[in-house]
This record gives C-alpha cells, sequence and structure tokens, in this order.
C-alpha cells in the first residue's frame, strides 16, 4: 500500500467520526429545541425523561471524541504528516489535499457543520437558561408573596446584585 492510499484509508476513518459528531450534534439540537418547548409547556414530566436522553447523546460525543484521540494518536506514529497533529484543526490539515481532491471537499463541509451546530446548541442553551432563570425568579417571587416577605433586588455599583428584606 503506498502512502497515499494509505493517507485515503486514515481519510475514511476521520470521515466517519465526523459524520458521528455531526449526526450526535444534530441529535442534542433537536433535543435542546424540544427541551425549550417543553420548557415552555411546564411539562416537568417529559423533560425528566429527557435528561437521560441528553445524557446519552453527551456520552456518545465523548466515546467520539475519544475515537478522535486515538486516531490522533495512530496518525502520529505512522509518520505519513510532515507536524504533528495536537488538535483537530491540525487534523483538518493534514487532510486538506485528500479532501480537495475528491471534488468536493466532505471533511471541510462536515467541519463547518458540526461548527454550526455547536453554535446553535450553546444559543438554544442559553434561551433555555434564560427561561429557567425567569421560572425561578417567578417562583421566588410566588413564594414570597405566600410568605408576606418581600425581597427587592438592586444592583451596585460594582453590577453584583444587592437583596433587601421588606
Amino acid at each position: 500500500m503506498n502512502r497515499l492510499d494509505e493517507k485515503k484509508l486514515y481519510y475514511q476513518s476521520v470521515l466517519t467520526v465526523w459524520e458521528g459528531f455531526c449526526r450526535q450534534h444534530k441529535d442534542l439540537y433537536d433535543l435542546t429545541c424540544d427541551e425549550y418547548l417543553t420548557l415552555l409547556a411546564s411539562d416537568i414530566d417529559k423533560l425528566e425523561t429527557m435528561i437521560p436522553v441528553k445524557e446519552e447523546i453527551i456520552a456518545k460525543i465523548s466515546e467520539l471524541e475519544n475515537d478522535r484521540s486515538s486516531l490522533i494518536e495512530k496518525l502520529n506514529e505512522t509518520g505519513l504528516f510532515a507536524n504533528r497533529i495536537v488538535r483537530a484543526g491540525d487534523l483538518l490539515d493534514a487532510f486538506i489535499e485528500v479532501d480537495q481532491a475528491n471534488g468536493i471537499p466532505a471533511l471541510k463541509n462536515l467541519n463547518a457543520l458540526l461548527i454550526d451546530m455547536v453554535l446553535k446548541i450553546q444559543d438554544q442553551n442559553k434561551k433555555n437558561q434564560m427561561f429557567l432563570n425567569k421560572a425561578m425568579l417567578s417562583l421566588r417571587e410566588v413564594k414570597q408573596g405566600f410568605s408576606g416577605k418581600k425581597t427587592y433586588s438592586t444592583y451596585g455599583a460594582d453590577g453584583l446584585t444587592r437583596s433587601a428584606n421588606k
């Protein structure tokens, strides 16, 4: 087997890992969006069933991370590449020739898709967290209304929240 064929074989392994990353992150994004709708509907029972599913997806992503790390170690041992591969960007750079030779840069496209999905997941998580923060604030106010105590929150010059009971 010549060096180019060996690179192509490893390229396929890298593509398989990146396809897995994309698939799992798509599932995580879909679940995160469903989580928001479930929060809006106040369906706590459904929310509780989503947690193990989310943990399972995150575990699969961790397995793919391990696969990627192992693959990088294996590639560094082969001596196929002039530069040592340390991170994902190095891995993409190492296969840029093979990726471009295929006509459609599959690895580059998958990586762009993955980055886009990660950013969307982060944005959706922020929305979910804002909703939860507002819900917690509302619950605190309702609880205080029952107890007869009212707490007022203000911000100091340092930007920190200050609370005063009335």
